[in-house]
């Protein structure tokens, strides 16, 4: 996967490439705009943690908490994902969700709500959630509840300095770690 670095206010449309399950190469586009997550350390953790997941099993649904700009739910959707919710709390990260969803054709399985958890009435196969880690861990139950019995949840926005917190956090709540990535004083991790 490779993309261009983040900056505040992007100016420019931000061309992601992911590798596909098969090794095809899609690419996603997510226009400029003020949103976070087009290119962030965490960022760029989160997509090599999508495309091991992809690689690993079929994701029917997917729920990007937190979802910024939409780059996490978009991609999700671009590897395979038959549906996908995205949710934030922000008007106008939901409004640049929607805008980066019809910039890259998704169809009427891409939904996008503006709200928080409580929003949710169903579980899913994969979970994502790129969130600081104190809002991670504060959540961590609410966001398990989300989970299908075989489903994953995939986390970061945890500084190295919190890995052993955010570790903690989700094995207390009875969820196994699967993978980790880590890179630039960034962690990710994959929970089953």
């Amino acid at each position: 996967m490779s993309f261009e670095p983040y900056t505040e206010f992007r100016l420019y449309a931000s061309k992601i490439v992911l590798k596909a399950p098969k090794g095809k190469e899609v690419q996603i586009e997510i226009g400029p705009g003020s949103s976070f997550g087009a290119g962030h350390m965490t960022t760029k953790l989160s997509l090599r943690g999508i495309e091991e997941v992809f690689r690993r099993k079929r994701v029917k649904n997917v729920l990007d908490f937190g979802c910024g700009s939409g780059v996490l739910g978009i991609s999700a959707k671009a590897l395979g994902a038959e549906y996908v919710t995205a949710i934030d709390n922000d008007p106008l990260a939901v409004d640049e969700t929607r805008v980066n969803a019809l910039r890259n054709r998704m169809d009427s399985n891409f939904l996008i709500i503006c709200g928080s958890l409580d929003s949710i009435n169903r579980r899913f196969d994969l979970v994502i959630a790129n969130l600081v880690t104190d809002e991670l861990i504060r959540m961590s139950k609410d966001i398990k509840s989300l989970i299908d019995e075989k489903g994953l949840l995939l986390v970061s926005g945890i500084s190295e300095l919190k890995r052993e917190i955010a570790l903690k956090g989700f094995t207390d709540i009875g969820l196994s770690i699967e993978r980790e990535f880590v890179e630039g004083g960034w962690v990710a991790m994959i929970f089953s």
